[in-house]
């Protein structure tokens, strides 16, 4: 009777590694990978309120992985993030910055100098070159910016 039952359990365990093992890993991956994304995105969010906190526009909205290290903390184990990301005052320059994360918390941050005037004010996130106004967007001002649309696929 012992014989019969034997052949079972080897394929029942054969099925544990063949099926339920690899499963396991590809969920365990797709885990570690919604974390990380997530991770990102809170990065990308504090990219943002520091640009408005300093004035500055945040270029090509993203945030990228610049180093990746593993900290000890208090006998245990960390994952060190640092995301960079480009800023600019005008639009004609563009300067560094960096977002670092310890495990889930923001625990530091840099960003460029600020350049201010002579004045102590902060110089405005947008200028004004040489004194024009900005375009009047109201439909009686005589717009003659004309809109580009995507033009029409063909099947030629």
């Amino acid at each position: 009777m012992m014989a019969a039952n034997a052949p079972a359990r080897v394929r029942e365990d054969r099925d544990v590694l063949e099926v339920w093992l690899p499963l396991l890993a590809f969920m365990v991956l797709i885990g570690t990978w919604y974390h990380v994304l997530r991770l990102r995105e809170r990065a990308t969010a504090h990219a943002r309120h520091l640009c408005e906190l300093h004035g500055v526009q945040l270029l090509d909205d993203s945030v990228a992985l610049h180093r990746l290290r593993v900290n000890r903390r208090r006998g245990t184990l960390h994952v060190m993030r640092e995301y960079r990301f480009e800023t600019s005052r005008g639009g004609d320059d563009r300067q560094s910055a960096s977002i670092r994360l310890l495990g889930d918390r923001i625990v530091g941050e840099s960003m460029p100098a600020r350049h201010d005037l002579g004045n102590g004010a902060a110089v405005p996130a947008v200028h004004v070159l040489h004194g024009v106004p900005p375009m009047q967007t109201a439909p009686d001002a005589g717009n003659k910016v004309v809109p580009i649309t995507r033009a029409r696929r063909t099947l030629h």
